[in-house]
């Protein structure tokens, strides 16, 4: 019982360490990465085309500001967000954003960057009140989140937008350091490899010991019972990775699947057999059990002329 116990710990974890992928940074600490989410169906991480991101994010934001509630403005503030709000969505499609050169391995805003491109919310300051502004902005809060901004200039420029704070704050991406990974297709991250070797090394010897078993007929239930158990941990394991190793290129939305997410196939199939070979383990034993056990009820005669009714009842050892 110890062993079993022991066993059934050690597939949750490696279950578990193999499905850790790490949690890289969002687009927005807002709506975090929901208009990735939205339009592709799956999250985006290290890997994923940063434009994509941006773009997705900020078309994402400016369809959600135009379906908000704003009775509550007047005529001259509905004109100017709307106005704000057509500038967005030209400055999105444009795809010319700035980029992190100064925090590797972080997701951080860059107000104005130092090939003079400018974010979004910068653009739409310089749009509306002029350059000199979006650059005053950026000597002091470059790489700030807007809600942390304790600007006079920010917060006069807000007040006649028709925009609120939180709503520039929800418009302001995160920009991964550049330059950008390349796209990692022969990339397996350590732990998913340190666990997929694990599993399916557990997973090859219980397979070769139900073969062995299935063979010679014998009947201990240790190993399937434990086979089942290893073969559904290693499907459940490839399952999530595959469904986590989407990658979307620049041009190209359709999902391509890099090396682990291919792993997570070898895994989901390794898996299956052993379930199947277990059940099949189990199942034969099952039909063993009952052709070594049998029952009888029968008739016999008594003393007063009389029929009783006997039951027999045998097991072959």
């Amino acid at each position: 019982m110890r062993t079993v116990s022991l066993f059934i710990c050690l597939c949750i974890i490696a279950f578990f360490a193999g499905c850790n992928h790490q949690k890289f940074d969002v687009v927005n600490p807002i709506s975090g990465n929901i208009s990735f989410v939205e339009k592709f169906g799956f999250e985006p991480d290290e890997d994923t085309d940063n434009e994509l991101r941006i773009k997705t994010h900020l078309l994402y934001v400016e369809r959600l500001l135009r379906q908000a509630d704003v009775s509550h403005l007047t005529s001259e503030f509905k004109s100017s967000r709307t106005h704000l709000l057509n500038l967005l969505r030209s400055y999105a499609q444009a795809g010319k954003y700035p980029k992190n050169y100064d925090y590797e391995g972080q997701r951080k805003p860059c107000f104005i960057d130092k090939d003079q491109n400018i974010c979004a919310v910068g653009y739409l300051v310089e749009q509306t009140a002029g350059r000199r502004t979006a650059e005053l902005i950026n000597a002091n809060y470059q790489y700030a989140d807007i809600l942390d901004m304790n600007s006079e200039s920010v917060d006069n420029w807000i007040a006649s937008s028709g925009l609120t704070k939180e709503e520039c704050a929800m418009i302001q991406p995160a920009y991964g350091s550049y330059p950008y990974p390349d796209q990692p297709s022969n990339r397996i991250k350590p732990m998913y490899a340190i666990s997929s070797a694990v599993v399916m090394g557990a997973n090859a010897t219980f397979n070769v010991i139900n073969i062995a078993d299935i063979t010679r007929g014998a009947d201990s239930k240790t190993a399937p019972v434990l086979g089942f158990l290893a073969g559904t941990s290693q499907v459940a394991m490839g399952a999530f990775g595959f469904a986590r190793e989407r990658r979307l290129t620049k041009g190209d939305n359709s999902p391509q699947f890099t090396s682990q997410g291919r792993l997570s196939l070898f895994n989901i199939g390794i898996g299956t057999s052993t379930i199947l070979l277990s059940s099949w383990n189990l199942l034969r034993q099952k039909k063993m059990e009952q052709k070594r056990t049998s029952w009888n009820i029968y008739s016999f005669p008594d003393g007063n002329n009389q029929a009783g009714v006997g039951l027999s009842f045998s097991r072959k050892l």
